[in-house]
């Protein structure tokens, strides 16, 4: 819409600069002498020009210093001139502080860094020349033609200070306020004509040195423009968030005017409608003095009509342009601080800072761009992942309320995802009686906050234990009811004084479910998590070494001494972060080789050099890899977990996965951490207070978050490809634990649900003399039992001949209370009927359990088959595939016999019982029962509603209970109910 021949982009009538500096050369050369315009003044002699500025410079000095005269201003002026000369050179490495920020790895902004604002430097020609024209026009409308200072200001001081007796000044050039606001110290910026002197005297050297451009870009890039915006390609994206380049007139002009008063001009209090700046409606009088702008005009409106005047009177625009930019409404964009990953952000921001050579630059220079090793899809993922399955859970009435998880690159330790809360603003006051303070705190990252880890530490208990070179994977270890006396001295009588009641004596751990389950092996300890042979393992390996081993591995934490943790630290007995354990577990995926967790790829400073790349950290193999392969192994076992845990737990993934939880008490914290060759994870779930949750156990927290986030992983092409190699070259799966020189060897059968292994992997060392486990076995002994009319077992009676019911029967090698481990019952939970326990019978022999007394005693025939370890009334456990019966089941135990002797009829057989099914799958139990003859068999699906507490300690399509029950004999033609957990 150009009017008098003007072009509508905001020029007026001249095209360029150039053109615009020497029209007013030739208006100005019609008031002032020629020398003292710009374009001119350089083509006269050094002479006449260096005249011309000390006479100008002497008048400035009189006019603001009376008393000293004209002549005594010459000298003031070549002395403080010659002084000030060296300032000027600050300017050549002036570095005004610059925006840092955060980015992702693929270069997706997380965070700036705007505790001193925002500042992001442009060169002249990335400015709009309608934002160059304003800024002109308000502020020093002569600029193209001054040498620096207004001499008609200076005029005006002049005047008034001989007729006022008052020191005044003419306003500052835009060069002088250049020089105030990068030269002048503080101090100097207080001292009234003193520096009114030193800002014009340097105003005109560097007029002398820079070109009018390069000013301007210093000018424009230093300038405050109100909300932490310095400098205007700051001020445009804060605002209208685009670059200076693409200012349009009214935007250019509003953001011109800001900079006299930051705070009376700002647009953001007068905003309507969220976000809106009303546009205004000038008549055609509007540049007339005495103008009246409307009644409810905006002071940063009402000051940008100024700006626009003065861009008309000076021919930069038509009046026309300036009344129809001012009446558009401005939009002006959101002015929140762009914050992704805010846990992993100020994590990264405290390193920053705390480093020597970082933290000082990071505070005063900035212009800091740090590349980080987050990803932010996969941090969006897991934030995601953690708040649905929190929600899940509150909507259950289960008082658990924050989540939060670690996932870490193997080989590198790069740090791809940190979810610190499930909401970074979210406030959740308790509403428990007796408790206090947040059960959520969104702002604290509980992934670098200490809590315990329950029997997360485990692997790293057994791990110990061989690195000692104090248990195999082939020790037995009794997970019977055991003691640990925590004083010295500690005696019999005190046995029931348990920590942590008031004068303890003794330590004493159970099980998660509260029974106990006979000898055991590390694999299916660790695998179901067991708390006694943890504690076992601890004291065979040294709560010293162990914190030792951990601290090499990646924990920082567990400081105090060992008898601050005693033996309850493999069960979580002491305090860790969640970024440090995923780092421990990320170590076992290092083939036993920590490498320091690494959240920085790259820092670059302003000019683009790389200031700092990763710097190697500690890459130390602190175990053997041997013995990490095998822990390894333990943890990708679903088959050994699958007892207590079931088959379909949340452990089991769609690829291998090694993993474990953890659980502390009261269910105050659930944990769950697992890892791939190419990707670890580890997630927390409770509470910020440390309050009891619901019975909230591992699995169902932080088990079904690590489950549901490793497969969304495995599921992305492009995640999948930043994890395994862009050509997925990184295996699925771990190598054997052979290809690290582990050896599988032979061991004795434990027999039962939890014994069925007969090999197990072995270090060389191990094997040595075969002298701590490997093929070896102490567990069983030989003793002569009778065989009774019901196929029990019983003691032989002093000069009873029995003849072929006198068999010889293996039996468990049980264990010894000493000093440091005091066994309270051997009896254990691992079958149905009494006379299959693998324990020797401790009844003598009535006279009537005879069959046939012979004339001479029968041949004695010895089991081979390891014993079932079963004990009178005890239920099986959750999860549980062992059958009571014939040998030819496994892990049973060999009825007790002898191969007949002539004229000696064989006893007849036992009938057959229903077994316990008890903790089997739905079509495990099914196809149990249909190997035993029973083919008719209803399902009973069960919620909640009904089971109560049960409902919680098993998994989805587990037997919890059956009808009839175990024993019972089976019948041609019986129906068996099945109780089956509902998922």
């Amino acid at each position: 819409m150009a009017t008098n021949g003007y072009r509508s982009t905001g020029r007026g009538k001249y095209q360029t600069y150039q053109e615009r500096r020497a029209a007013i050369a030739r208006q100005q050369a019609l008031k002032v002498p020629p020398q003292v315009l710009r374009n001119v003044g350089r083509a006269q002699t050094q002479r006449g020009r260096a005249a011309v500025l000390i006479l100008g410079a002497i008048a400035l000095i009189a006019a603001l210093i009376p008393t000293v005269g004209v002549a005594g201003g010459g000298l003031y002026y070549t002395q403080t001139a010659a002084q000030l000369k060296p300032r000027l050179a600050a300017l050549h490495d002036y570095k005004p502080f610059q925006t840092s920020r955060i980015f992702d790895r693929n270069g997706k902004l997380l965070y700036e860094f705007v505790s001193n604002g925002r500042r992001d430097p442009v060169r002249f020609d990335q400015i709009s020349e309608l934002l160059v024209n304003a800024t002109i026009a308000v502020e020093d409308k002569n600029f193209w033609t001054n040498e620096g200072v207004d001499y008609e200001g200076i005029a005006r001081a002049v005047y008034l200070n001989y007729t006022s007796g008052d020191i005044r000044s003419g306003a500052s050039t835009i060069t002088q306020q250049l020089i105030k606001n990068v030269i002048l110290t503080e101090a100097e910026k207080s001292q009234g004509y003193q520096r009114k002197i030193k800002e014009a005297i340097l105003a005109q050297q560097l007029t002398d040195e820079y070109s009018k451009e390069q000013i301007l870009e210093l000018y424009l890039n230093e300038i405050n423009y109100g909300n932490l915006a310095y400098g205007i390609q700051a001020a445009s994206q804060r605002y209208f968030g685009k670059n200076a380049s693409d200012l349009d007139l009214n935007e250019a002009s509003l953001l011109a005017g800001i900079p006299q008063l930051p705070t009376l001009y700002n647009p953001m209090l007068h905003l309507v409608n969220g976000n809106v700046l009303p546009g205004l409606q000038l008549k055609s009088n509007w540049r007339i003095p005495g103008y009246r702008l409307p009644f409810n005009t905006s002071p940063p409106r009402a000051r940008q009509v100024d700006v626009l005047r003065q861009m008309v009177a000076n021919d930069m625009i038509t009046d026309q342009e300036a009344r129809d930019a001012i009446a558009q409404d401005l939009v002006i964009v959101d002015q929140q601080t762009a914050l992704e990953a805010p846990h992993f952000v100020y994590y990264v921001k405290q390193i920053l800072e705390n480093d020597p050579e970082l933290g000082p630059l990071l505070a005063t220079e900035g212009g800091l761009t740090i590349t980080t090793t987050l990803d932010l899809e996969m941090q969006q993922i897991a934030q995601e992942t953690a708040k649905k399955r929190i929600e899940e859970l509150e909507a259950e009435k289960r008082n658990i309320h924050n989540a939060a998880v670690v996932v870490q690159q193997p080989g590198t330790g790069q740090i791809l995802a940190m979810v610190g809360s499930i909401d970074y603003n979210a406030v959740k006051p308790t509403t428990t009686e007796g408790e206090e303070k947040n059960v959520l705190d969104g702002k604290v990252n509980v992934a670098t906050s200490e809590r315990q880890p329950g029997s997360a530490l485990k692997p790293f208990t057994y791990l110990s234990a061989m690195h000692q070179g104090e248990l195999t994977p082939g020790s037995i270890l009794w997970d019977i009811e055991t003691r640990f006396p925590i004083i010295k001295g500690a005696t019999e009588k005190d046995i029931d004084k348990c920590a942590p009641k008031e004068g303890a004596v003794y330590f004493c751990p159970k099980n998660y479910n509260g029974k106990w389950h006979g000898p055991i092996r590390m694999r299916e300890s660790l695998a179901n998590s067991l708390n006694i042979p943890a504690v076992l393992a601890l004291n065979e390996a040294g709560i010293g070494q162990t914190r030792n081993l951990l601290h090499s591995m990646g924990i920082s934490g567990l400081q105090r001494e060992d008898s601050y943790y005693g033996l309850a630290m493999t069960l979580g007995g002491g305090e860790v972060t969640l970024l440090d354990l995923t780092t421990a577990y990320n170590t076992l995926a290092n083939d036993g080789r920590y490498v320091q967790a690494q959240p920085v790829l790259k820092i670059t400073d302003r000019a683009g050099k790389v200031v700092r790349e990763p710097q190697p950290g500690p890459n130390t193999q602190v175990v053997e890899p041997a013995l990490a392969a095998i822990v390894r192994d333990f943890m990708g076992d679903n088959v050994a977990r699958t007892p207590l845990f079931g088959a379909n737990n949340p452990l089991k993934l769609s690829r291998p996965f090694h993993a474990k939880t953890g659980t502390t008490d009261d269910f105050r914290d659930a944990w769950a951490l697992g890892y791939t060759p190419y990707v670890t994870a580890g997630v927390w779930t409770g509470n910020n207070n440390n309050e009891k949750t619901e019975r909230v156990e591992s699995t169902q927290g932080g088990g079904v978050i690590l489950n549901r986030l490793m497969e969304a992983y495995f599921a992305n092409p492009r995640i999948e490809r930043l994890l395994r190699g862009p050509d997925l070259s990184k295996p699925l799966e771990f190598p054997s634990p052979a290809t690290f020189g582990a050896v599988e060897a032979k061991m004795c059968q434990i027999g039962g649900r939890f014994g069925q292994r007969t090999t197990e992997w072995y270090t060389p060392k191990m094997l040595e003399g075969q002298e701590k486990g490997g093929t070896e076995c102490d567990l069983y002994r030989s003793v002569q039992v009778v065989r009774t009319v019901d196929g029990g077992v019983c003691l032989p009676a002093e000069g009873v001949n029995y003849g072929a019911q006198l068999v010889t029967m293996r039996v468990y090698n049980l264990p010894k209370s000493d000093d440091d481990v005091r066994i309270l019952d051997t009896s254990f939970s691992a079958g149905d009927d009494e006379n299959l326990q693998g324990v020797a019978p401790r009844e003598l022999c009535a006279q009537e359990v005879v069959l046939q007394p012979t004339p001479t005693p029968a041949a004695v025939a010895e089991s081979s088959a390891a014993p079932d370890a079963r004990e009178p009334g005890s239920a099986e456990q959750p999860g549980s595939a062992e059958q009571p019966g014939s040998a030819e089941q496994p892990g049973s135990v060999a009825q007790p016999g002898s191969p007949e002797q002539p004229g000696n009829p064989a006893p007849a057989p036992a009938p057959k019982r229903l077994p316990s099914l008890v903790g089997l799958g739905e079509n495990q139990a099914k196809e149990l029962l249909a190997s035993l003859g029973v083919t008719s068999v209803v399902v009973d699906y069960q919620g909640p509603d009904r089971l109560g507490n049960l409902y919680d300690q098993f998994p989805a399509y587990v037997v919890v209970s059956s009808s009839p029950g175990p024993g019972t004999p089976i019948e041609p033609g019986m129906t068996v109910i099945l109780g089956i957990r509902a998922p």
